[in-house]
């Protein structure tokens, strides 16, 4: 399989409502999609793939709250780490103004936010369990979001 096929795979995986009604069998061919590109063409590149697509492609809040939930669905069963996951953070963060309760995503987001921050026995970004923590506070997370308020300024 190609690049081309691979952003095709992710344009088809994402390209669609997170709440649309969906068939069991049909969620699960959509994962099965997600799963199988991770397995031919490796997790970096998939996901290379993926942050390319958000920045692209979701550049509303509306659009970006679908997308963190289309990729919650994906890959919260299996979390993967990420190699710069404070600049995934802060763009999706970015684009709801750091205010992801105003868009009924925190919850979302701060599970996006523990499984890429956390390790196994790592629980200082986990804000279901360590109240003190706030990603919306975070300074690497906040950090982002002021360099792609400046970007795109």
């Amino acid at each position: 399989m190609s690049n081309q096929s691979l952003r095709e795979v992710i344009h088809d995986l994402f390209n669609r409502r997170w709440d649309e009604d969906l068939s069991d069998e049909k969620e699960e061919s959509l994962q099965d999609m997600f799963d199988n590109a991770v397995e031919n063409y490796g997790w970096e590149q998939v996901f290379e793939t993926i942050d390319h697509y958000m920045r692209t492609t979701c550049l509303t809040s509306e659009s970006i709250v679908n997308f963190a939930n289309l990729f919650w669905g994906y890959t919260c069963a299996n979390p993967r780490k990420v190699s710069e996951p404070y600049r995934f953070l802060g763009y999706l963060y970015y684009r709801v103004n750091s205010k992801p309760w105003d868009y009924d995503c925190a919850e979302v987001y701060e599970g996006l936010v523990f499984n890429m921050l956390s390790g196994e026995n790592d629980y200082n970004h986990n804000p279901f369990t360590n109240y003190d923590y706030i990603p919306e506070k975070d300074p690497e997370i906040m950090a982002e979001v002021e360099k792609l308020r400046k970007e795109n300024a």
